[in-house]
């Protein structure tokens, strides 16, 4: 598997905005830091994932680019719905944690998996 740099790059643009858009339509929040900080990291890596990954074999990519666009979108909207009805700590820190942690080891048996087929 390779990490084409070009395209991180714009993976970051492009979470870097949506982060932004985060902070603006919450300026009456107190943890809106924190909501910019969590959307910016969580949905620059499921961009990566989904975008700046490639492979030598097109079809061993293929699962974790879906897991990406699925996590994505699963953030984008919890994002969206905290912006909506507010932050509160301790939900956004466990939600977004909680699937965080599914995507990462979703994304490391998939990659584990390849290696064993190869």
């Amino acid at each position: 598997m390779k990490i084409n740099g070009l395209l991180i790059i714009i993976c970051a643009a492009i979470a870097g905005l949506m982060a932004f858009g985060f902070y603006a339509a919450n300026k009456e929040e107190v943890y809106r830091i924190l909501l910019t900080a969590g959307s910016g990291f969580t949905l620059f890596l499921t961009l990566v994932g989904t975008v700046a990954l490639s492979s030598q074999n097109r079809g061993s990519i293929v699962n974790i680019r879906v897991v990406s666009i699925l996590f994505f979108l699963a953030f984008l909207i919890v994002h969206i719905l905290f912006s909506i009805f507010g932050v509160s700590l301790t939900p956004y820190i466990v939600i977004t944690g909680i699937l965080f942690l599914l995507y990462v080891l979703l994304s490391y048996l998939i990659i584990q998996a390849l290696k064993q087929k190869n």
